[in-house]
C-alpha cells in the first residue's frame, strides 16, 4: 500500500519537471530565433551598404554566441578573403576544420576547399595545392578543386600539370581544348627558348591536334621553319593563319615579308598583304604596308591604299600617315612653308592614336598597349584582340 501511494505521488512530479524543463528549453529557442534573424538581417543590411567591415562584425559576434553555426562561419571567412584579410579567414577557417561541431566529411571538405581558396589568395601556393589534391577524390567538391588546381598550376606555370588537370575536368560542356592547346604552346615556347626544336614541334603537333584553329601554334612553327632557314615553309605555315583566324595575320605579316625578302620575292609578299587588308578592311596593317609601299613600289601606291584604308577604317594613325607620306614626298616650295604646321598635327595624331590605341579583351573588357594570349585581368586564353584599336 505505501509503495502504491508512493507512486501516485511521484508520478505527476516528474510530468511536472518535464513540463517545466520543457518550457525553459522553449523559451531559450524563441529568444535565439527572435534574436538570430535580427543579426544576420544587421549583417546584410552593412553588405548592402558596402560596411563590409560592420557586417563582418556582426556576424563575428553572433558566432562567438552560437560557434555551432559552422556554415555561418565558412560565410564569414569568405567575408574576410574578400576584404583582403587573409590571414583572419585562414585562422577561422583552420578553427573551424578542427571544430568538435562539424560531424560530416561533407562539411569537413567545404573548409578544406574554402582554406585552399584562403591559401591562394594568401600566396601560400604549396598550401593550397596540398589541400586541392585531398579533395580531387570528394564527392561533391572534386570538380571545384580541380579548377582551382587549374589555376594554381597555371599561375606557376606548371604546364604539364595544368595540361592533365585540364583533361580531367573536360566536359561534353565544356572541352578545355583552346586552354590544352595554348598549355603545349607555351611548353613549345619554353623549348624553343631552350634551341630544342624537335621537342617543340611535338608539342605544336600535340596542340593543333587538340585545337585545330589555334593560331599560336602556327606562329611558332613558323618561326621555328624560319631559324631553320626553311623560308618556304614557314611562310606556308603563316599563310594558314588566315584559315583559322584573320584577325591575327597582322602579328605574321612582318615575318612572312622576312622571309619573303630572304627568297627575293618582296613583290609577291605585297601583293599578298595588300590582298589580305583590301579582304578584312578592320585588319591593323596600314603601317606596315604604308613602309613597304613607299620603299619597294612608290608613293603613289602607297597614298591610294592609304586613302581607301581611311574610308573603310578610319583612324587618327592613318590620317597621321597621309601626312607623312606628303611631307616626305612634296617639295618644300610647294609646301609654301606649311611643313612645320604639318609636322605638329602629323605628332598630335600620332600621339592621340598612340593614348587610345588597346588591345582590348572581349571578356572583361581589360585595355591594354602589349598583347597578351592569357588576359591578365580574366585569366581567359586568346580573349583579347591582336590588333589595337582607337577606343
Amino acid at each position: 500500500m505505501n509503495t502504491t501511494v508512493l507512486f501516485l505521488l511521484v508520478t505527476p512530479l516528474f510530468f511536472a519537471f518535464g513540463w517545466i524543463a520543457g518550457r525553459i528549453d522553449m523559451k531559450t529557442v524563441i529568444k535565439q530565433a527572435k534574436s538570430l534573424p535580427q543579426r544576420i538581417f544587421d549583417s546584410i543590411d552593412s553588405l548592402i551598404d558596402n560596411k563590409s567591415g560592420i557586417a563582418s562584425q556582426n556576424i563575428q559576434d553572433l558566432v562567438d554566441q552560437e560557434p555551432q553555426l559552422t556554415e555561418l562561419q565558412v560565410s564569414l571567412g569568405k567575408l574576410y578573403r574578400s576584404r583582403g584579410e587573409n590571414d583572419l579567414a585562414i585562422k577561422l577557417h583552420t578553427k573551424l576544420l578542427n571544430s568538435q561541431y562539424i560531424f560530416s566529411g561533407e562539411t569537413k571538405d567545404l573548409v578544406r576547399l574554402e582554406l585552399a581558396k584562403d591559401f591562394q589568395r594568401a600566396g601560400l601556393i604549396d598550401r593550397a595545392e596540398n589541400l586541392l589534391l585531398r579533395l580531387v577524390n570528394s564527392e561533391l567538391y572534386s570538380h571545384k578543386a580541380e579548377e582551382l588546381l587549374l589555376d594554381i598550376y597555371q599561375q606557376d606555370k606548371n604546364w604539364t600539370d595544368a595540361i592533365e588537370t585540364a583533361k580531367r575536368l573536360a566536359t561534353s560542356d565544356y572541352s578545355y581544348h583552346t586552354e590544352v592547346a595554348q598549355f603545349n604552346c607555351e611548353l613549345a615556347q619554353e623549348s624553343m627558348i631552350k634551341s630544342d626544336n624537335t621537342l617543340a614541334k611535338d608539342y605544336i603537333k600535340h596542340a593543333l591536334e587538340i585545337n585545330r584553329k589555334c593560331v599560336r601554334a602556327n606562329i611558332l612553327l613558323g618561326d621555328i621553319y624560319f631559324s631553320e632557314e626553311k623560308y618556304q615553309d614557314a611562310i606556308n605555315t603563316w599563310q594558314l593563319v588566315e584559315k583559322q583566324n584573320y584577325l591575327y595575320l597582322p602579328m605574321v605579316a612582318y615575318k612572312m615579308f622576312d622571309a619573303y625578302l630572304r627568297l627575293d620575292k618582296v613583290k609577291e609578299c605585297l601583293t599578298l598583304i595588300k590582298g589580305y587588308a583590301a579582304l578584312y578592311t578592320n585588319l591593323n596593317l596600314s603601317e606596315f604596308l604604308y613602309q613597304k609601299l613607299v620603299q619597294y613600289e612608290n608613293p603613289k601606291t602607297a597614298l591610294e591604299y592609304l586613302r581607301l584604308s581611311m574610308q573603310h577604317y578610319p583612324s587618327s594613325k592613318v590620317a597621321a600617315l597621309i601626312i607623312d607620306l606628303h611631307l616626305n614626298n612634296i617639295p618644300p616650295e610647294l609646301l609654301n612653308g606649311a611643313k612645320p604646321d604639318s609636322e605638329i598635327i602629323k605628332n598630335l595624331l600620332l600621339k592621340y592614336n598612340d593614348k587610345l590605341s588597346n588591345h582590348r579583351c572581349g571578356r572583361c573588357n581589360f585595355k591594354a598597349k602589349t598583347f597578351f594570349w592569357q588576359c591578365p585581368a580574366c585569366y581567359e586564353w586568346e580573349s583579347i584582340n591582336p590588333n589595337n584599336s582607337e577606343s
